[in-house]
C-alpha cells in the first residue's frame, strides 16, 4: 500500500488525471491525501469533484480556504469575486449531494505516517490542541453552516489566546488551518505576504519557521503557499506547486517522502477557448 499526498489541484481537472497516471496509483490498495484546494480558479472545478466524490473511497481530504468559499457562495453567505471559476459547480444538478458531502470534510487529517493540512499548525498549538480546534470547527460549521459561514470571513484574532471567545477561535483556527503563510515576530498571523521566501519582508517569518515548544512527531504535508512550489522545512513539505499558474502539479509519496511532478499542467486546463 502507498500513500500519494497531492496539491492544490483547484479545478485542473486533466491535469489531475494526467498525474494519477503517471504516479504508480494502484486503486485496490492504495490513498490519495489532497491538501484542499480542489476547486476554484481553474476551469473544471465540477469535473475535479465530481471525480472525487466518485472516487471518496481511496481519498482523504481537508478543507482548503477555496473549498471553504465555495461552500460559503453555496449557503448565500458570500458573493462570488470576479476570478472565481465556480459557476458550472454552482449550477449543477449534483450541487446539494456535493455541498453536503464537503461540509464532511475536516480541516485537519492525520495518521501513523504523517499530518495533513491545507496551510499549516500554528506553532503555538500542540498537535493534540490543533486537531481540537479543528474538530471544533468543522462540527459548528456542519451544525449551523449558515450562521458560520456569516462570521467566518475577517483577520482578527490574529493571535491565540485562550480567553477568546467561541467565535473568535473559529475564526483563528479557520485562518490558522486555510490561510496561514507567515507569521510576525510576536507570531501574530500575517496575511499581507504571499511571495517567495527569497523578498520576505523583514517583520515577517514563515509559520514552519517557528520552533515550537510542543513536539511534532509526524511530518506535516500542506500545500497553499503555491511560490513556494515544493519546499522542504523542518516539519514537513509544503507542495502546492502552482499548476493553475501553469507550472506543475506534484504527488508526495508519503511513505518515502519523495515527489512525482506533472511537469507541466494539460493544455486543456489552460486553454481559453
Amino acid at each position: 500500500m502507498a500513500t500519494y499526498a497531492i496539491g492544490d489541484v483547484q479545478g485542473c481537472y486533466y491535469s489531475l488525471l494526467d498525474l494519477i497516471e503517471k504516479i504508480p496509483f494502484d486503486s485496490t490498495k492504495d490513498e490519495l491525501w489532497f491538501v484542499g484546494d480542489i476547486v476554484n480558479r481553474g476551469k473544471f472545478s465540477l469535473e475535479t469533484l465530481s471525480w472525487c466524490y466518485e472516487n471518496q473511497r481511496n481519498i482523504k481530504f481537508v478543507l482548503g480556504n477555496h473549498d471553504l468559499h465555495f461552500l460559503a457562495i453555496s449557503f448565500n453567505q458570500r458573493s462570488l469575486n470576479k476570478t472565481d471559476t465556480l459557476n458550472s459547480l454552482l449550477k449543477s444538478k449534483e450541487i446539494n449531494k456535493l455541498v453536503d458531502w464537503v461540509l464532511t470534510w475536516p480541516l485537519m487529517f492525520l495518521d501513523e505516517k504523517a499530518t495533513l493540512v491545507h496551510a499549516g499548525i500554528h506553532p503555538c498549538w500542540s498537535v493534540e490542541d490543533a486537531y481540537k480546534n479543528a474538530n471544533d470547527t468543522c462540527l459548528q460549521m456542519q451544525s449551523d453552516p449558515e450562521n458560520f459561514f456569516k462570521n467566518m470571513y475577517g483577520n482578527t484574532p490574529n493571535i491565540w489566546r485562550e480567553e477568546l471567545s467561541s467565535q473568535e477561535k473559529i475564526r483563528f483556527s479557520i485562518n490558522a488551518f486555510t490561510r496561514m503563510r507567515c507569521l510576525n515576530k510576536d507570531q501574530s498571523l500575517d496575511f499581507t505576504y504571499n511571495g517567495t521566501l527569497n523578498n520576505l519582508p523583514a517583520h515577517l517569518k514563515p509559520w514552519f519557521s517557528f520552533k515550537s515548544k510542543f513536539k511534532r512527531d509526524k511530518k506535516i504535508i500542506s500545500g497553499h503557499w503555491s511560490a513556494l512550489e515544493i519546499y522542504k522545512h523542518h516539519y514537513g513539505t509544503s507542495i502546492d506547486s502552482a499548476c493553475v499558474w501553469g507550472k506543475t502539479l506534484t504527488a508526495l509519496c508519503v511513505e518515502d517522502n519523495s515527489c512525482l511532478l506533472y511537469t507541466s499542467p494539460s493544455p486543456r486546463d489552460l486553454s481559453t477557448s
